[in-house]
């Protein structure tokens, strides 16, 4: 099952978010980045693997997306340790948020620049999926407890998560995402060569929604025997 934004829509605080969105300064056109770039490393991109992997793994994900931190719980660990840990496969992480939490988490996730750290936060925040406060989807509890205990000052929470430029920053990357991909919903997995330089149609290469490891598997053990024979 893959979480449709409309679907999400109707359960938060649409007017805040949609607001959001409405006003983005200072963002790059979408028309000055092709598919063909966003499907390749670029420069902000965080990542874990080794750069030139034959393999390169995209996710876009919303920290409070339920499938994917079913995926970071269950089925990314192995992948992980069977492709990326191997230096088979560069994996990215994109944010696409889909509510106000999903974009503050976000926010704050920049705040830990160390990549290690950054994935650490991201992983604590999709095993929290379940401590939410779903009667009040402003409530930032929970962001507040994982920043405080991985040392993270309350001054610097804050300036994190009202940081407008970062803000910007992550709600473009989404309008890239949409515009460009046709990426609607999370999680949704970029998976390709990564040498293959030439624009590849998105049916070929998007795999949506919640996947098991046999899936991934078998995408990426058929990619990585093409890779070998090239």
């Amino acid at each position: 099952m893959i979480f449709r934004l409309l679907f999400l829509l109707i359960f938060i605080s649409v007017s805040s978010y949609a607001a959001i969105e409405q006003n983005l300064p200072n963002t790059q056109k979408t028309d000055e980045i092709t598919p063909k770039e966003l499907l390749s490393l670029l420069p902000d991109d965080k990542l874990l693997g080794d750069r030139k992997a034959p393999i390169l793994m995209i996710e876009y994900a919303s920290l409070t997306c339920y499938h994917c931190s079913l995926f970071h719980k269950k089925v990314f660990p192995k992948i992980k340790e069977k492709y990326i840990d191997t230096g088979k496969m560069l994996y990215i992480f994109r944010h696409f948020p889909l509510d106000y939490r999903g974009l503050k988490a976000a926010m704050l996730s920049y705040c830990y620049e160390k990549e290690e750290d950054y994935f650490n936060f991201n992983k604590a925040v999709f095993n929290a999926i379940d401590s939410w406060n779903y009667y009040n989807f402003s409530d930032l509890t929970i962001l507040q407890k994982i920043a405080a205990l991985s040392n993270l000052k309350q001054d610097v929470f804050n300036q994190c998560i009202n940081d407008r430029k970062m803000m910007d920053k992550i709600i473009n990357d989404k309008s890239l995402a949409i515009n460009k991909l046709d990426i609607t919903a999370t999680p949704v997995f970029i998976i390709k060569l990564n040498d293959d330089k030439s624009y590849v149609g998105n049916g070929k290469i998007k795999h949506e929604g919640y996947r098991d490891l046999e899936y991934f598997t078998n995408v990426i053990d058929e990619l990585y025997g093409k890779a070998i024979v090239k």
